[in-house]
């Protein structure tokens, strides 16, 4: 049976979906046709066996290494049984955690859920993840998932008991933003595999931000709308992919100020929140600054 040799456990809104799709081009490199399994952390996932996981590494070639990237498994608070599932099934895997500002990964993370949660409500509901506040305010202050998930060390130590130092490998975003290819040769290093392969020229990806966010639900919403018509989705099929790209594309520029709406673009967070967020975090900041060996100062802005 196929299992991961890595996995990029988080952190959620930190450039983990970037890693994945770039670690998708490589050739040495097979990733999970399911992005998030999340099988070590959801308990109804975790029960489907562990065949069902290793099933998501079947496309793989002999030679190419195995690796998926669920968020969930450094939400230690949210899903305590992560780890010690995970060290049971795969004691000899890699993992790489990307790290984002606490702060700024705290908001964007709120601002995904509330959109997604205005669209999406049913499946958030069985993952115990539907947000019913609006603001970044009331949502900190109901659901303790946003501000705990930016604890960065406690989720490392979590992990500690069971995996070596030499186990992980630790990125931050900013890195992967200012430069991808020298982030992206860490990856290939600490993986093994050849670095002299083209990724980021072919296709630039940029890390995700608040209006790509708004773009993809409204694209979302727009798709959902669209194909609840009778006749248009079975229609919609015989059509070219690219004219359908086209036609999507025209409506979203037509329709641009409506991002505008509370809809689709959440309320800023308010400046005495985020001024009580970095005395919250500064010392954990310190902390990890300090296991890292790098300066995080700029985090406590």
């Amino acid at each position: 049976m196929t299992k991961p040799d890595f996995i990029i456990i988080g952190a959620a809104k930190s450039g983990t979906t970037t890693l994945y799709k770039y670690l998708s081009r490589h050739p040495q490199i097979y990733m999970s046709r399911i992005k998030e399994p999340d099988f070590f952390s959801l308990d109804k996932n975790y029960a489907k066996g562990i065949h069902w996981y290793n099933s998501l590494f079947e496309g793989a070639k002999p030679s190419q290494l195995c690796g998926e990237a669920s968020t969930t498994y450094s939400r230690w608070h949210q899903y305590p049984k992560t780890v010690e599932r995970l060290a049971k099934h795969l004691p000899d895997v890699k993992l790489i955690y990307i790290m984002r500002h606490p702060i700024d990964r705290a908001y964007s993370f709120y601002a995904y859920r509330l959109r997604r949660s205005q669209y999406n409500r049913e499946f958030l509901a069985t993952r115990n993840e539907l947000m019913e506040a609006k603001t970044f305010e009331d949502a900190i202050a109901q659901q303790s998932e946003f501000i705990d998930s930016s604890y960065y060390l406690e989720q490392i130590e979590k992990y500690l008991p069971f995996y070596p130092r030499e186990s992980f490998l630790f990125l931050l975003m900013e890195d992967l933003i200012d430069n991808p290819m020298n982030v992206m040769n860490q990856i290939f290093e600490f993986l093994g595999v050849d670095s002299n392969v083209k990724l980021i020229q072919e296709e630039p990806i940029i890390a995700n931000k608040a209006d790509d966010d708004a773009k993809k639900f409204f694209l979302w919403n727009l798709r959902k709308s669209v194909q609840a018509i009778p006749l248009v989705k079975s229609t919609a099929q015989l059509l070219p992919k690219s004219f359908k790209k086209s036609f999507y594309e025209i409506v979203y520029k037509l329709s641009y100020k409506k991002l505008n709406h509370q809809e689709y673009v959440p309320p800023k967070m308010l400046p005495e929140t985020r001024k009580m967020l970095i005395e919250k975090f500064r010392e954990p900041n310190d902390r990890l600054s300090q296991f890292l060996e790098r300066n995080l100062s700029h985090w406590n802005q």
